[in-house]
């Protein structure tokens, strides 16, 4: 890959982890809050998003700009459900979703640089290392469904669909509780719903532009691949140029906001970190995607995969919140 698509990659990185920081944007948060606090505040921003990424890569797609048929995965849905739920496990554990923990490396934070390193370590076990017959036999037990959205299963037009869910968000958006009032240096939420959004969307442009694939953005397999590159110099492809480019850009933003700082847990908190980014790269590489993956991008295309993977991710954090907060200690 030549040198202005690495860059231009980099560049789109930044642009995310910069909003992620300004935004506080972390779907760990969003999906937590919500039983744990009864707050639908990062709820209502993480559904902007959506909706935006939805709209912008369906009309670019209708413009003849990108084919979405290549960002959807396969359905394997014994890997997507328990790949799905040991993740959301493990993002309770390590204190942030994968994006949540790659802009928080950025700000200096080094419980986020051990579950990042946790993540690393996982996803590379799961996709070539020990892990991976495991790996082979789940993502082998498919379906006849296979890559198709939600418009070829249900027989509907895509629009259709994307008019229900995009009515349905945003009275969510406008009934559900107070609205979200960050700091005076932070984005408002639906300033950092609606550039998650259109990052999300732009992305498979650029993407296609330079690899061909409107493949949008995940950061499970470019973390396995950030481990190849450092260990081998070799697989310094988009998705790591990208992944590289995230804390780049929220280091870029606390800086500007006078908010980073070395900030370190104590210890048990960090191993506590490390196992569940472990933990929630497995899940990750089994259900072959994050949360920005499936609860993103590819959700923006109807992938019933991403539908289901991003149902057993919700479920798996709410079991961890419920084991590690609600309950607590016996």
């Amino acid at each position: 890959m030549d040198v202005t698509a690495i860059l231009s990659a980099v560049a789109l990185g930044a642009a995310l982890g910069f909003v992620f920081q300004r935004g506080r944007y972390c779907l760990n948060t969003a999906f937590r809050d919500i039983i744990y606090i009864k707050n639908f505040n990062l709820f209502r921003t993480y559904l902007l998003s959506l909706v935006v990424a939805m709209l912008g890569s369906n009309l670019l797609e209708e413009f003849g700009l990108i084919r979405l048929g290549q960002g959807r995965a396969e359905f394997a849905w014994l890997a997507s459900a328990a790949g799905g739920y040991l993740f959301g496990i493990g993002m309770v554990m390590a204190g942030g979703c994968a994006a949540g923990t790659w802009y928080r490396v950025g700000e200096g934070f080094v419980g986020s640089w051990m579950a990042a390193f946790g993540f690393i370590a996982g996803a590379a076990a799961t996709t070539s290392g020990v892990l991976h017959p495991v790996h082979d036999f789940l993502t082998g037990i498919s379906t006849p469904i296979g890559s198709q959205g939600l418009d070829g299963l249900l027989g509907m037009n895509k629009w259709v669909i994307i008019a229900i869910f995009s009515i349905a968000a945003f009275i969510f958006i406008s009934t559900a509780g107070r609205r979200y009032s960050p700091d005076g240096s932070a984005y408002q939420w639906w300033t950092t719903g609606i550039l998650v959004g259109l990052i999300i969307a732009v992305s498979r442009f650029i993407a296609q532009k330079f690899t061909g694939t409107a493949a949008g953005i995940s950061l499970v397999a470019p973390s396995e691949g950030l481990l190849r590159w450092t260990v081998t110099g070799e697989g310094l492809g988009w998705g790591v140029a990208l992944l590289l480019g995230i804390p780049l850009g929220s280091f870029a933003g606390s800086r500007s906001a006078h908010e980073f700082s070395w900030r370190a847990p104590r210890a048990v908190t960090m191993v506590q970190q490390f196992a569940g980014g472990l933990i929630m790269g497995i899940g990750g590489a089994l259900a072959g995607g994050c949360l920005i993956g499936h609860g993103l991008s590819g959700l923006s295309v109807l992938s019933v995969a991403s539908l289901v993977s991003t149902v057993f991710m919700i479920l798996g954090s709410w079991t961890m919140v419920y084991i590690l907060f609600i309950k607590g200690p016996a």
